[in-house]
């Protein structure tokens, strides 16, 4: 694919001079053909690009015959070019299409540094004022007809160079219309108004997803199969030692409340790393300092974990203090985001009254700007998606623990999940992470012969989804 859009831009670049940009009287040598170069721009600034652009690979020659609507697809708007890869051998392609369910289909491209090609698609929700704009700016007739390269000063807009794309019944490109600045100004007026309306999580992930390329760290896809890629991402939640001996890692989680400001600044500030911090909402632990508090909110035992009950997030003491207490105490010593455990508890006791208390403590971490890790949290998310509101309330991004493994609570052993586990939980985790919500899993298997085979297992599938993973060799997590 990649090699596809190269040559694309190098026969555009063969037909078109730099003249094309620069008088209204020029031959325009592209007019409505599929190639160019340049930077993707819209009036807002929100592109996201860095380098040349070029209509995705399996374009067709643009048709000569009239428009003809029932040629174009029931599925796909519009598509359009948010970012794409310059002559740069590993350099990321970023087209998205504007569904007509009200949802943007984004295929991430690259070429990966064993040689092979790379296709990441993701889906993201566009809200229904969002996609009403747009449908109601995207005119495909005359988008077919208008030539974007148009010079007559009265009718265009500077800009770079940029695409917009009609698509056929069958997913093919029925003319990809765009091309070298100056650009006609209904053309930009329709991107423009694509432009407008992208929703918040496309391009927070977009953005990320070209930092971290230029970056090179864990959440390029692509850096997953370097073989630093499982030291990049670490849960110490009982570690206690100097924060500088976990350097190696860019993502660590730890249990904030027993680090003092001093040392998560200082550690930040020397290593440039992401800490997120444990924050335990659904169950009460004993040896915490505020257990005499609010243990008489406790809903029942915790089994397999001593001196650990299940507590009524539902009460409004129990809200307060997470959100006005606990959460901003940790968030002031430096942390990156919130590793949030025991949203579980709503498996434990689904109701009504439950789900709500969970929500409104996680709307509330969410709303502190930060990143917000939900540690499993399964059931609790589904129904909150399907009775409340979009994930994207309540979390950036889900850690799941034992996908692949299983600990034997009667023995101890660290060994396979079972297979309905596996299928259940691998779901869950790519259903969100479709949608773009940042994956990482905690799995537990010792360095063992019988257990070789597993940390490969697992090694494998991160890489093969772009998911961050940690395998420990105990539950202690120390």
């Amino acid at each position: 694919m990649k090699k596809k859009i190269v040559l694309w831009i190098m026969t555009a670049l063969m037909t078109c001079s730099l003249a094309a940009c620069g008088s209204a009287s020029d031959d325009q040598g592209v007019s409505g053909s599929q190639g160019g170069s340049g930077s993707v721009a819209d009036d807002n600034g929100r592109d996201g690009n860095g380098g040349n652009t070029a209509a995705p690979a399996n374009t067709v020659k643009p048709p000569e015959e009239p428009f003809d609507e029932s040629k174009l697809s029931d599925e796909y708007l519009v598509g359009f070019d948010y970012f794409t890869g310059d002559f740069l051998e590993y350099a990321p392609t970023v087209i998205a299409k504007v569904r007509y369910d009200g949802r943007l289909e984004v295929e991430f491209d690259r070429k990966l540094s064993n040689g092979e090609d790379y296709t990441d698609i993701r889906y993201f929700d566009l809200s229904e004022e969002q996609y009403e704009n747009i449908e109601e700016a995207i005119n495909l007739q005359k988008l077919y007809k208008l030539d974007p390269e148009e010079a007559d000063p009265a009718e265009t807009m500077d800009g770079g160079s940029s695409w917009l794309i009609i698509y056929d019944k069958d997913g093919n490109v029925y003319k990809a219309c765009g091309g070298f600045c100056p650009h006609n100004r209904d053309f930009n007026d329709m991107r423009r108004a694509i432009y407008d309306n992208l929703p918040f999580e496309f391009v927070d992930y977009c953005d990320s997803y070209k930092t971290s390329w230029q970056r090179g760290d864990a959440f390029d896809p692509y850096a997953a199969h370097s073989d630093e890629y499982k030291t990049k991402y670490g849960v110490f939640l009982n570690y206690d030692g100097d924060l500088a001996a976990l350097n190696d890692y860019d993502y660590i989680v730890i249990d904030a409340q027993y680090r003092t400001a001093e040392e998560i600044t200082s550690f930040n500030y020397v290593y440039q790393k992401y800490v997120y911090s444990y924050i335990n909402i659904g169950s009460l632990e004993d040896f915490r300092d505020y257990y005499n508090d609010y243990c008489d909110l406790a809903l029942g035992e915790y089994e397999n974990w001593d001196g650990e009950v299940w507590i009524d997030v539902s009460d409004e003491r129990w809200q307060n203090f997470i959100l006005n207490e606990l959460a901003p105490s940790l968030l002031a010593k430096g942390i990156d985001g919130f590793f949030v455990d025991n949203c579980d508890v709503f498996y434990n006791y689904e109701n009504e009254d439950i789900l709500n208390g969970l929500a409104t403590i996680m709307k509330g971490l969410r709303s502190m700007g930060c990143d917000v890790i939900i540690n499993g949290g399964d059931c609790f998310l589904d129904a909150y998606c399907a009775n409340l509101g979009s994930w994207t309330d309540v979390i950036t991004g889900i850690n799941q623990e034992s996908v692949f493994s299983r600990i034997d609570w009667d023995t101890g052993a660290l060994t396979y999940a079972y297979d309905d586990d596996r299928e259940y939980f691998t779901d869950y985790i790519e259903r969100y992470g479709n949608q773009g919500a940042y994956i990482f899993l905690l799995e537990y298997a010792d360095d063992t012969t019988e257990n070789y085979t597993l940390r490969y297992d697992i090694k494998e599938y991160c890489e093969a989804h772009n998911y961050l993973y940690y395998i420990s060799d105990s539950i202690d997590l120390n």
